[in-house]
Formats: structure tokens, C-alpha cells, sequence
């Protein structure tokens, strides 16, 4: 029986289509090629350990909850200084200036100043950036600007601010 020259062509082509095709070539995990958080953080659901620190952080700002499914869901609320430190509860509190300095991602020069860990910390507010911490400073709060790192004592108490708050330990 002689199988016509079209078949031996379409066979061939189908095989060479399935030996190049990623479906059925050397299969990679797709988890081992996401972005990792740092090493130091441990995560839990909507909880960030860091081992460096011993502080325990919540994953999502005041204002949004956290969803295994979807990261942290919601909007970013701000607040007056006084406002911040009332979204304390149980144990979970508004960091100290170096607490929430720690959080600050350094990239290499030239590329990013610095920022957060957004593997950690996912669906940051482009436009709510500034962060307060417990410190007051006369009539003005020390807050943190996570689009570039700076650190400063500059906004008055009325200004608002966003929130992510800590806890010691695990």
C-alpha cells in the first residue's frame, strides 16, 4: 500500500509541531519562575513575617483585606496622624520610623530608588505612597514615601497618610 506523499507531509509537519511546542517540550513550573519576595519574609495569607526584624506585618494597607485568591482587595484609606494611630488594634499597631524604614527595598543604582517589596506587599495605591509612623515631631508626624524612600518629619498632623500596621513577634 503506498501512503500518499500529502499524509507523509502533514504527519511529519504534525510531528515537528508537537517536538518545538511548549505543551509537549521540557515542562518548567511556572511558581519556579515568579518573582520570590526577599528570603527574610516569611508570608502567611494576608500576614508577613520578617525574620530579620522578629515584627509581624499586615500584607495590605488600612482600608483593604486580604484575599488568598486575589492579593489585597479594597482601596488604601488615609488618615490625620491621630486618625493613624487610632486604626491600632489587640496588638497590631502603627510602626516606629525605623520599623517601617526597614520595609524600604534598596535597588540597584540607577534602576529604582527605593520602595517596597511589592511580592510581600502587593496592590499598592500608585497615588497613596506616603506612610505614616507612631512618631510625632511638634506639629508634625514622621512618615515614610515608599515612591522613592524618603524619610522626613514634613507633614503636618492634618495631612493624611496612609497606614499599614505591625506587630512584634510571630
Amino acid at each position: 500500500m503506498r501512503i500518499p506523499r500529502v499524509h507523509i507531509t502533514s504527519t511529519i509537519t504534525l510531528i515537528l509541531a508537537l517536538s518545538i511546542s511548549p505543551v509537549f517540550s521540557a515542562q518548567t513550573n511556572p511558581e519556579d519562575e515568579a518573582p520570590k519576595a526577599n528570603s527574610r519574609y516569611v508570608i502567611k495569607g494576608g500576614e508577613v513575617y520578617d525574620k530579620k526584624t522578629d515584627l509581624t506585618w499586615q500584607r495590605c494597607s488600612v482600608g483593604q483585606h486580604w484575599q488568598e485568591s486575589g492579593g489585597c482587595a479594597g482601596d488604601v484609606k488615609t488618615f490625620r496622624f491621630s486618625e493613624a494611630l487610632r486604626q491600632a488594634s489587640g496588638a497590631w499597631r502603627v510602626p516606629s520610623k525605623a520599623e517601617l524604614r526597614s520595609l524600604l527595598v534598596h535597588k540597584q543604582k540607577g534602576k529604582q530608588k527605593s520602595r517596597i517589596d511589592e511580592i510581600a506587599f502587593p496592590d499598592m495605591d500608585e497615588n497613596k505612597l506616603l506612610y505614616w509612623t507612631n512618631m510625632p515631631m511638634d506639629a508634625h508626624g514622621w512618615y515614610i514615601r515608599f515612591s522613592d524612600g524618603y524619610i522626613s518629619y514634613g507633614a503636618y498632623r492634618e495631612s493624611e497618610a496612609a497606614v499599614r500596621l505591625v506587630r512584634s513577634g510571630q
